[in-house]
């Protein structure tokens, strides 16, 4: 059942690229975040057990946990969308794919973490093979779809996911991670909502359809809810380092989810430099646990 739940995870981190990029046609990039914020906060709030957490925070730790839920959810969230109005739901998959290489180079340039000749060679393969997904055509209903502006964009998210990575592991990592999940999201949506508000943007979801609803709940309630919830627990029982290992499925469920739903086709120059950028994935964290799920933050 444990590797069940981490299986779910991962297709529906994969599958949310397509459903962001259909939800897009109907809602802007805020009003989007703002409802997956919401109906994955209601998740949060109904399923997580919550306990003596509050109790003992101290400012600091608030003032942290602001910082993770900025970058980690409104920041990671809002970069995919933007990028996706500018790219192909393919491109977002296998670029993210490569996240845990600019973590693991990140540390070592940052944090004195060693590299070794493997790593760094990883490293390079992750780079050249990025170049291919961004070098290749997209096409989609059989029309040409532009990914360059938006390609730069998920690059941006992957440094992004990044910095999320190293402030949770070097500030939280006291904190049950399924409670440092949940108030990272719930801070997320309290934030965003004076933005929406201010900006009027909120009122794009009175007009969504219901297929772009169905999309906002996939996001919402099964992609930033039950799919975190489901990874915590796995990795709870059987650890990081098997839990990860199932990452390395996420860009396959991108690209037939962007197939079934977008009509996107498969660009063997994408296929190839996604090869790359997840052998390179393995050479760079042989024996590590991959970061959590580049996807987004909760």
């Amino acid at each position: 059942m444990t590797h069940l739940k981490v299986l779910f995870a991962v297709l529906v981190w994969g599958g949310s690229f397509a459903f962001t990029k259909r939800a897009l046609l109907e809602v802007s990039p805020l009003a989007l975040v703002l409802a997956r914020c919401g109906l994955g906060s209601a998740v949060m709030l109904v399923c997580v057990r919550w306990g003596a957490f509050f109790r003992g925070l101290r400012t600091k730790d608030w003032l942290q946990l602001a910082a993770v839920s900025l970058s980690g959810v409104l920041g990671q969230q809002l970069i995919q969308a933007f990028a996706l109005q500018h790219t192909s739901a393919m491109h977002g998959g296998w670029i993210l794919s490569a996240t845990p290489i600019v973590v693991a180079a990140a540390m070592a340039l940052f944090f004195n973490e060693r590299m070794g000749k493997k790593r760094w060679g990883g490293f390079f393969l992750g780079a050249a093979g990025t170049a291919l997904v961004v070098s290749s055509r997209q096409v989609a209903a059989g029309a040409v779809v532009p990914t360059g502006w938006g390609d730069l964009i998920f690059m941006t998210s992957c440094f992004n996911w990044a910095l999320y990575v190293i402030m949770t592991d070097r500030w939280l990592k006291h904190l049950p991670q399924q409670v440092v999940t949940g108030m990272s999201m719930v801070m997320g949506f309290v934030l965003l909502i004076p933005i929406c508000v201010g900006s009027g943007q909120w009122q794009e979801l009175l007009h969504v359809s219901r297929s772009g609803w169905l999309c906002l709940a996939y996001l919402g309630i099964f992609s930033s809810g039950a799919g975190y919830l489901f990874w915590n627990a796995a990795v709870e029982k059987i650890g990081p380092s098997a839990s990860s290992s199932f990452l390395y499925i996420e860009p396959f469920a991108a690209l037939i989810t962007a197939r079934l739903i977008l009509g996107e086709t498969v660009a063997s120059l994408a296929v190839l430099g996604g090869m790359l950028i997840l052998t390179g994935v393995y050479w760079v964290n042989a024996g590590r646990a991959l970061p959590s799920a580049p996807e987004e933050a909760a």
